[in-house]
C-alpha cells in the first residue's frame, strides 16, 4: 500500500506539468446491433468527464518515475467503482495506488442486461508521463 511521501515536494512548475501529462486511456465497448438490444443490453459505458484528475505522488514525481498501470474495475449497479485490482502494475506502486485513489472518485453508467443495471468489470490504463 502507498504511504505518503516524507519526502519535499517537487517545485510546483514540475509538479504541474507532470499532472497536466497524466492522461487517462480506455478501450471503447462493443454494443448489441439492433436500437432496442443496445438500449436494453449494453456494457458499462465508462466516461472520464465525471473523474477528477488523478493526483502525480510527489515521491514519484520527484524521482521522475513514469510508467502505465492497467486496473481492472467493478462498476456497480448505481455506477460507483466497487472495486478495483491491478491487472498490470506500472512498476511503481506510489503511482498503481494513486490510480486507484483517482478511479475510485468516478461514476459511469451501469452496464445494462435485460433493460435493468448490472454490475460488470471492465478495464482502464493510467498512463503517468512526464513532459
Amino acid at each position: 500500500m502507498y504511504q505518503p511521501s516524507t519526502h519535499q515536494p517537487a517545485p510546483s512548475s514540475l509538479r504541474n506539468a507532470a499532472i497536466a501529462a497524466a492522461s487517462v486511456a480506455f478501450a471503447c465497448l462493443a454494443l448489441p446491433a439492433s436500437a432496442q438490444a443496445a438500449r436494453d443490453n449494453q456494457g458499462a459505458v465508462v466516461n472520464f468527464t465525471s473523474c477528477a484528475k488523478p493526483h502525480y505522488p510527489d515521491a514519484d514525481l520527484k524521482a521522475r518515475h513514469q510508467g502505465t498501470v492497467t486496473l481492472g474495475f467493478l462498476v456497480e449497479t448505481d455506477g460507483k467503482v466497487g472495486e478495483s485490482k491491478v491487472a498490470k502494475s506500472s512498476g511503481h506502486p506510489g503511482l498503481d495506488e494513486a490510480a486507484h485513489l483517482a478511479l475510485a472518485k468516478c461514476s459511469f453508467k451501469p452496464a445494462m442486461k435485460d433493460g435493468r443495471p448490472v454490475k460488470e468489470w471492465t478495464k482502464v490504463q493510467y498512463v503517468w508521463t512526464l513532459g
